[in-house]
């Protein structure tokens, strides 16, 4: 795998951290570890690292299921009810509940971020990774403020609150156990798993968490590092269940990579979409890089959650992490609220985390994916009267393409949408012709201006 100069996916800090290097004698790509091949798995260190794959599987999976509960505390609050499987969060809500509810809580969360800030520095995973010192109650409360800011209705992705408590676990029991035949190599890791472990316990994906992993924090593979990071994830999302429904998160169309027609649309659809969803991630990387950190937060943060508030009041299906737009997308929207609804999406996503607040663009970007492809389904009737165009199919394709794009791994964005939406076997096929198709078109992209140039 080729290891991505700047993760997409947002730390806690101003600067991303560099992603790690190797431990020496590591390839990306290789089949082994080095240090089983250098014959260095004494017991000691065998039954460290087994104990602490348990441990921080079920560590993860029981912050997971914390922070799923905050989450859904806060929607009875803000909606008067949580979101489940199939449905939409703010069908039925009336509009001045949802505006009021976020704009408050974006004032609270900009005292809050501010306060916590002046306190302590927060740190990433990349930086757990790195071995930078992770501040515990710090990590804590910032991963509750996130989850709250995502239940209120802002529109950023709840996925790195999961991933930092997990890391923090990682991060704080390795520092612990280093004196028993830990490596720097093993902690990495070890870290990184659980990081994908919260990531996987969240959205009952196992097999999407562990490549996130492998692909986008670890940079690398071998047996050893993917048997760590797929028992993490599964241990992490049985456990979770405790709390987080089992059942795959959207009802979405199941695709056939059978039917020829389709494979003609996923193809369109990838070559169409990759561009977009690498400017996605472009301007995201931007944003986070040069969000606001200091005392301006206390002014930018609540006029970005008033702005929310007020464009929810028309379309409220840009409130929240993306969940609501993608569901609709799915079940059938039309062209003039999905065109409204992406434009306010990216705009009110990349507006929120430039103004201050802490949080993800997984679930705004396969939102924007999937608004994209139903976008694309429509304009393809208007052209081709009496075509059949399978539009919710084209939503889930563009929910994969944009994915896959924007965060830089496409093995992540595929599983990803695979795992979310409950596709089978029959999907793979189509759903990774989408995914490479837009890997093609993204990496021709041009550059924005005002946004640093591009990544490979």
């Amino acid at each position: 795998m080729v290891r991505p100069q700047r993760p997409h996916e947002p730390t806690s800090e101003r600067t991303p951290d560099p992603a790690p290097e190797p431990a020496s004698g590591a390839r990306s790509g290789s089949g082994s570890d080095p240090d089983r091949a250098a014959g260095r798995w004494a017991p000691a260190r065998v039954l460290a690292y087994t104990g602490l794959v348990v441990v921080l599987g079920v560590l993860a999976g029981l912050g997971a299921a914390l922070l799923t509960w905050i989450l859904h505390a806060t929607e009875e609050i803000v909606y008067g009810h949580g979101e489940e499987h199939g449905q939409v969060l703010t069908n039925g809500v009336e509009a001045w509940r949802m505006s009021l509810g976020v704009a408050v809580v974006s004032i609270v969360l900009a005292l809050a971020w501010w306060l916590l800030r002046r306190r302590v520095t927060l740190v990433g995973v990349e930086g757990m990774v790195a071995g930078k010192p992770t501040p515990v109650w710090g990590t804590v409360a910032n991963a509750a403020f996130q989850m709250i800011g995502v239940g209120a209705g802002l529109p950023v992705g709840r996925e790195v609150a999961p991933r930092e408590l997990g890391g923090l676990a990682g991060e704080r029991l390795t520092a612990r156990l280093g004196n028993h035949g830990l490596t720097e190599h093993d902690r990495r890791v070890l870290i990184g798993a659980a990081a994908g472990a919260g990531l996987a316990a969240v959205y009952q994906v196992p097999l999407g968490g562990a490549v996130f992993a492998m692909e986008l924090l670890l940079a690398q593979i071998s047996t050893t590092i993917a048997a760590t990071c797929l028992s993490m994830s599964v241990i992490a999302v049985i456990v979770s269940r405790v709390v987080v429904d089992p059942v795959h998160q959207f009802a979405a169309p199941m695709l056939d990579s059978t039917d020829w027609h389709l494979l003609v649309w996923a193809l369109v659809v990838g070559l169409l979409l990759g561009p977009f969803g690498g400017w996605f991630g472009d301007v995201a990387d931007h944003v986070k890089a040069t969000s606001q950190r200091g005392n301006l937060t206390l002014l930018t943060l609540p006029l970005a959650g008033i702005a929310t508030a007020v464009y929810a009041w028309w379309f409220p299906l840009v409130l929240g992490n993306g969940r609501a737009a993608m569901q609709t997308a799915f079940l059938g929207i039309g062209l003039g609220l999905a065109l409204a609804t992406l434009v306010g999406k990216c705009l009110l996503t990349m507006l929120t985390l430039r103004a201050g607040a802490v949080g993800g663009t997984l679930a705004p970007g396969f939102a924007a994916g999937a608004l994209s492809g139903a976008i694309l389904g429509h304009l393809a009737q208007l052209a081709l009267p009496g075509i059949d165009v399978p539009i919710a199919s084209l939503a889930v394709l563009g929910a994969a393409a944009v994915l896959a794009t924007s965060l830089r791994g496409p093995a992540t964005g595929m599983l990803m949408i695979v795992g979310i939406t409950g596709q089978g076997h029959d999907a793979f096929a189509a759903l990774a012709l989408a995914v490479g198709a837009a890997y093609a078109t993204s990496a021709l992209r041009p550059k924005l201006p005002g946004v640093p140039r591009p990544r490979p």
